[in-house]
């Protein structure tokens, strides 16, 4: 009758500390990145993408955890072999090289990446 208490004891310290890292994952899950002012623009001819929402989706989600990219803007003709995508980003945070490096490993090589042009804007 006495290891009643002990095991409830227990039981509850156990559920304890589950809960203390459910609530430290949901707190990194919230964090919000620092926005990025973009002062450039590359351009990239891409092949391999086969849709716009699951393969355009998965290179701005890549390019925006650099913490240095802006926007990815996508487009995205059916049927064609080559796809535009614009990259504004900040050129002090990251290198024409690493963003082209990015796209062109992701998704197992997927994706062909070439550069067709860069503007500072």
């Amino acid at each position: 009758m006495k290891t009643i208490p002990y095991f409830i004891v227990l039981s509850f310290l156990i559920s304890c500390q589950g809960t203390v890292t459910q609530e430290k994952k949901q707190e990194t899950k919230t964090e919000k990145a620092l926005p990025v002012h973009a002062n450039a623009q590359i351009d990239f001819s891409v092949e391999g993408m086969v849709c716009q929402m699951g393969c355009g989706g998965s290179m701005r989600k890549e390019l925006k955890k650099t913490g240095a990219v802006d926007r990815v803007e996508v487009n995205f003709i059916e049927n064609e072999k080559v796809q535009l995508v614009k990259v504004l980003f900040d050129s002090t945070l990251i290198s024409e090289k690493k963003i082209s490096s990015i796209l062109n490993t992701m998704n197992d090589h997927q994706f062909t990446a070439k550069q067709i042009a860069k503007k500072a804007i």
